[in-house]
């Protein structure tokens, strides 16, 4: 896995010290002997290389921040990027560097992250029933006045059950995915479980709620009982996800990061308890790269 991060450059000399440079990062948690076996450089050179003084002092910089890097990747399972890693580094050590500087150790040392698919829809008419006043205006001005409503499906391996179903409502200011409800089965029952939920939390009169045209959200009791709320329902283009993008972002995210945390979770038990808590870690830990932090601490910050 190691030895694809170093490729044969034209500089032989450069390659060498990146190598060594790799060895001396990982021989406190790996044999010097299994290491160079994942390089082009001996033993007996490393060591050579390392009386000689080890590397110049931007390497032992370099090698610094990877530490710090390192940390991040492991807390957040591998699902850091570069420039999610240079956020995560400025908010939870306090460590401003480059995008591009955090690019090239991760490089260096081989650390990869998760990337999610691209998909490609087909885009339809425009619904008639009810206004999509939404109109991909994602932004807000503060919390509570704009929410997206979703559902997806969450697969198990184990037991009767092919699949449990999520339903989650998103701040749009924040981000923050303020209630959501889990169920065997895809129906209505799910998202009025999730909306009574929302009604714990606060939110302005009026604000919006914005869905897709799935069953459960052209049903006419989930329209009224968005309106008894004092909400006013929005909703997507038949057919076109962009339109609910917001909340399709957060299951894209959960679909492509869960089995970075939680890739024994076979039954519905083990599936439920893995959907509770990377939502904790999606409100509370995860690096927005829009907020710069997580939405909890972005919410602190605003309310302080």
């Amino acid at each position: 896995m190691f030895k694809k991060a170093f490729g044969a450059g034209k500089d032989v000399r450069k390659q060498k010290e990146v190598q060594f440079s790799f060895i001396e990062a990982n021989e406190k948690d790996y044999p010097v002997t299994m290491l160079v076996q994942l390089t082009d450089v001996s033993r007996s050179g490393y060591y050579k290389w390392k009386k000689r003084g080890g590397g110049s002092v931007q390497a032992q910089r370099d090698e610094e921040l990877y530490n710090y890097i390192i940390k991040l990747h492991h807390k957040h399972r591998g699902t850091l990027g570069r420039k999610r890693m240079k956020m995560a580094l400025k908010d939870e050590y306090g460590i401003e560097v480059g995008e591009r500087r955090v690019s090239k150790i991760m490089r260096k040392y081989g650390i990869r992250c998760k990337i999610r698919q691209r998909r490609s829809v087909k885009r339809n008419e425009i619904n008639k029933k009810v206004p999509n006043l939404l109109n991909r205006n994602f932004q807000a001005k503060k919390p509570g006045i704009k929410f997206a409503i979703d559902i997806t499906y969450l697969p198990v391996e184990k037991g009767p059950n092919k699949y449990i179903y999520l339903c989650a409502i998103k701040d749009l200011f924040h981000d923050e995915i303020v209630a959501y409800a889990i169920s065997h089965r895809q129906d209505i029952e799910l998202v009025y479980e999730a909306l009574n939920r929302l009604k714990e939390k606060k939110f302005v009169k009026g604000a919006i709620l914005h869905s897709d045209q799935g069953t459960q959200f052209t049903n006419a009791g989930y329209q009224m009982r968005v309106k008894e709320m004092g909400l006013t329902p929005s909703m997507s283009r038949k057919g076109n996800c962009w339109d609910n993008a917001c909340i399709e972002n957060f299951f894209s995210h959960y679909k492509c990061e869960i089995e970075c945390f939680f890739e024994n979770a076979k039954n519905v038990f083990e599936v439920q308890n893995a959907a509770n808590q990377y939502i904790h870690y999606f409100n509370h830990n995860r690096i927005n790269t829009k907020l710069q932090t997580s939405p909890v601490k972005y919410i602190k910050r605003y309310a302080s």
